[in-house]
């Protein structure tokens, strides 16, 4: 497992995640830098992998702490 993400690889983060008026509320995926997130505001469930391979499944209106420094965030929406 890696404990620091990969050199040269540049990512376009989100400071807003999937809360519901962001702008990045539709993305696919976003990246957020840091490891504490809030899922206030957010209406949906998300998969959070932080960037040391900590995954965890995150519910609206709860707060988490991962132990990265940064979280990839995947949406779990029904289709």
């Amino acid at each position: 497992m890696r404990d620091k993400p990969l050199k040269g690889m540049m990512y376009k983060f989100s400071t807003q995640g999937y809360k519901k008026n962001s702008p990045d509320v539709d993305n696919a995926y976003n990246i957020i830098p840091s490891g504490d997130i809030t899922m206030e505001g957010v209406e949906f469930p998300v998969k959070g992998t932080d960037n040391l391979g900590n995954t965890k499944i995150m519910q609206p209106g709860k707060n988490y702490k991962f132990k990265g420094s940064s979280v990839l965030e995947v949406p779990i929406k029904n289709k």
